[in-house]
């Protein structure tokens, strides 16, 4: 549906946020700060992200080559570590040195791992399969769809079996089969909006999980398609002023909304 004053734009980012927890789409579109600082845990995973958008290159000069790939991770991850300050300084200029030693060395510790997996990836598909899967002939474009009153940014858009596609980085942990709910979610609405933007079917999408080297397919079922839209309704009234039921979950501790998430009735007197 075209974006207006009753449906405020939502973005894919707002979809996963609610799938983690509906008020955390509440909180977001009203200023409060998701992620207030890099810590450990977060600069390993942006520099598994910027190791795996490597992955092609190195798959091309090491093929079956145990040894010479896993160098070649080593160096990609040295080089990544020197970059991310240039392409973050803001952030960077925060943090502290402990937890920048600490992201390195759980990230570096991932690399026999990462390089075991990729192998029997080459083994298992072939080296064409896979840098067909791996190569992106887009990097991070924005795309988006009026109809949909939705915009994204996929980690990249790959070629595969003649079909552009999109592809998504996690670089957390990762389902001894398939995907994760939230990563098919993700998947999926990304599908939507470059169905939209090429007027074509996108019958299946990637997910790569970079902390194993694991690279899974998607398959674009009815049901995903459909639970997506339905998400896209309820974030856009979230977003128009609605506020969530609170839920007790497992991560409410962790959360760094914890402690504005109080009842509705406790919330409205504070905000209003």
């Amino acid at each position: 549906m075209p974006a207006n004053s009753r449906n405020p734009e939502i973005s894919v980012s707002d979809l996963l946020l609610y799938i983690n927890c509906p008020r955390r789409v509440y909180f977001v579109s009203r200023g409060f700060e998701l992620l207030p600082e890099i810590n450990a845990s977060r600069l390993e995973r942006m520099l598994l992200k910027e190791l795996s958008l490597n992955y092609p290159e190195i798959v091309k000069k090491c093929s079956l080559n145990a040894d010479n790939l896993y160098k070649e991770l080593e160096a990609a991850l040295d080089q990544a570590y020197k970059d991310l300050p240039l392409m973050f300084p803001g952030e960077f200029a925060r943090t502290e040195k402990g937890a920048l030693e600490e992201g390195d060395a759980r990230a570096r510790a991932k690399i026999p791992e990462i390089a075991a997996n990729l192998l029997r990836g080459l083994e298992e598909y072939g080296k064409d399969s896979m840098l067909a899967a791996l190569t992106p002939i887009k990097t991070e474009p924005i795309i988006s769809s009026a109809r949909l009153n939705l915009k994204g940014v996929p980690s990249k858009i790959v070629c595969f079996e003649g079909v552009n596609v999109p592809s998504i980085i996690k670089p957390g942990n990762c389902p001894v089969q398939g995907v994760w709910a939230s990563d098919r979610m993700h998947a999926v609405s990304l599908a939507l909006l470059l169905e939209a933007e090429s007027e074509k079917e996108v019958p299946f999408a990637f997910v790569e999980y970079v902390s194993f080297g694991l690279l899974r397919k998607v398959t674009i079922r009815t049901s995903d398609r459909r639970e997506v839209l339905k998400i896209c309704r309820r974030v856009e009234k979230i977003k128009a002023g609605f506020m969530p039921e609170k839920t007790e979950e497992k991560f409410c501790k962790e959360c760094t909304f914890s402690e504005h998430c109080v009842s509705n009735s406790s919330l409205l007197s504070k905000f209003f």
